[in-house]
């Protein structure tokens, strides 16, 4: 196998969501192995910033204002790529909106706020790019999820369960949809940070590699992910986490 297997040429990929550290790496990791691509998020510098770095990454590129909470909205941005391109190969889901809270002081106005952002608009743009991918019978469908989707912490379950159902929705989809040539994985994370430099020097000491993640470590893996050799790799989730969730 060589770096050419890796190559994205042509590809169309659609990155949803406006997490502070995931779309600019994303992007330009896609751009830079041939794929064009579409960012869909909220207005703002994040989105101007993503949308530049894959720019100059060599990609044909359009971003999209979208409010991902809104089903109207995600289905707009869905429209709009398939009206550009004619297709959507990739679907990056990038939602990360964290929330902490004792769990008998959450208001049901948080819980909706939690499920709509972390978990119903991968809900939302899984089913609005489904019917392209299933009809082409090719796909890549990778949502990027916190490790907490896999483990409990004090105070997080709002945010547990939110990822948590992300999770699963990958492996349920990933079986549904095994025969069709759309594959469904995850990409697990642990701490990260823009430099690798950890906020927090407690937590990177239980981290095995001793550091916070740097999110271009991320965006290798979905290149990964999206290319042609993980054809026969459906419903997993692989971490980039420094071993974090090695530990008992």
């Amino acid at each position: 196998m060589t770096a050419k297997a890796f190559l994205l040429n042509d590809k169309v990929a659609l990155i949803a969501g406006d997490s502070k550290l995931w779309a600019k790496p994303v992007a330009e990791a896609l751009a830079k192995v041939g794929s064009n691509v579409v960012i869909a998020s909220t207005a703002s510098s994040r989105l101007t910033g993503a949308a530049q770095a894959a720019k100059a990454a060599g990609a044909k590129v359009l971003a999209i204002p979208t409010d991902v909470t809104r089903t109207a909205q995600v289905q707009n941005a869905v429209d709009k790529t398939l009206g550009e391109f004619g297709r959507i190969d990739i679907l990056v889901n990038a939602m990360d909106v964290h929330f902490f809270q004792p769990f008998t002081s959450i208001q049901s106005d948080d819980w909706k706020k939690a499920m709509d952002y972390n978990f119903n608009s991968v809900l939302t743009f899984c089913r609005a790019v489904a019917p392209s991918m299933l009809e082409r019978k090719n796909g890549r469908i990778i949502s990027l999820v916190s490790g907490l989707s896999d483990r409990g912490i004090p105070n997080g379950s709002a945010y547990c369960v939110a990822m948590g159902s992300v999770l699963q929705l990958t492996r349920a989809l990933a079986l549904e949809w095994a025969t069709t040539g759309v594959t469904v994985n995850a990409i697990g994370t642990g701490w990260f940070s823009e430099s690798g430099a950890a906020s927090d020097e407690k937590l990177a000491r239980y981290i095995p590699l001793k550091r916070y993640g740097k999110p271009e470590e991320v965006g290798s893996l979905v290149v990964y992910l999206a290319s042609d050799v993980t054809e026969f790799t459906t419903g997993q989730i692989m971490y980039v986490d420094g071993g974090l969730m090695a530990h008992a």
